[in-house]
């Protein structure tokens, strides 16, 4: 990164998941730090809300992330209407609770489409520009579910580790061009992610964080250059002691998801 300070002032930020949740904590937070907005989501009145409570500096540009084409669109209007993206925040994403056995093969396909997929079509699609000026940062949410297999949430970890191995992949090919690769990981998050998943959190730890804690986790590894970090910070514990200690670690998953594997799980 360049030696000097990292100012959100006037810069293009593009946020997918805009609409609500950890995406709308992000949108007020850089609105509030100066930046242009654009935001994308299904819901065009959801995202008109908030870009105004974010400061009404920006666009909006509905889109599925899950179709490439509406999502390629979408990202055209907002180059068209705030010029090319300086930030990019792959955050739209999607859960699901249940069993392998149980769950029917499309949810597979559905959250793969929209957490991993749409992670990469807007990637690439503002990849070129990014690389052409020099300069850049792109940033994805992905989960310590992507980096600690989640059990009966194997649909989702499947998707986020996917994001993790995407991520750090594109970091390392485009050391150099000017153009950083960033990662926040969060635990869980108290929005309504869980309840839309069909299933409430139900678990007293990890405790959850609110959805700012993540936002402000996205401003602080941009400005600072950091490529990757979770939320809280002591869930990197649980990586890093998965490699040194894999049967270690797989017993104790084991212990910890025990009354969920005797009801098969399925919820309370």
């Amino acid at each position: 990164m360049s030696n000097a300070p990292f100012s959100w002032n006037d810069k293009v930020v593009v946020i997918t998941g805009a609409s609500r949740g950890i995406g709308k904590a992000i949108a007020v937070l850089l609105g509030q730090r100066g930046a242009t907005l654009g935001l994308i989501s299904r819901s065009q009145a959801q995202l008109e809300d908030v870009l105004v409570q974010a400061g009404n500096h920006g666009a909006v540009a509905p889109a599925d992330v899950a179709d490439r084409h509406a999502l390629e669109n979408a990202l055209n209007s907002l180059r068209i209407a705030l010029g090319d993206p300086d930030v990019l925040i792959n955050n739209a994403g999607i859960g699901h609770y249940g069993s392998v056995a149980d769950a029917p093969p499309e949810v597979y396909e559905q959250l793969m489409s929209v957490n991993y997929f749409g992670t990469v079509w807007a990637t690439k699609a503002v990849l070129p520009s990014m690389i052409s000026r020099g300069s850049g940062e792109i940033v994805n949410i992905a989960s310590i579910a992507g980096k600690l297999a989640a059990p009966f949430e194997a649909a989702y970890s499947a998707t986020k580790f996917a994001v993790v191995g995407f991520t750090e992949a594109l970091a390392i090919e485009l050391s150099g061009t000017g153009v950083n690769v960033h990662m926040v990981n969060p635990g869980p998050v108290d929005t309504n992610f869980f309840e839309a998943r069909g299933n409430s959190y139900q678990r007293s730890f990890p405790p959850m964080v609110d959805a700012r804690t993540v936002a402000l986790t996205v401003e602080r590894v941009v400005r600072t250059g950091k490529m990757q970090e979770a939320v809280p910070r002591w869930l990197d514990i649980g990586p890093a002691a998965k490699g040194l200690f894999p049967s270690l670690y797989l017993w104790g998953a084991k212990q910890v998801f025990r009354p969920e594997i005797a009801r098969g799980g399925r919820a309370r």
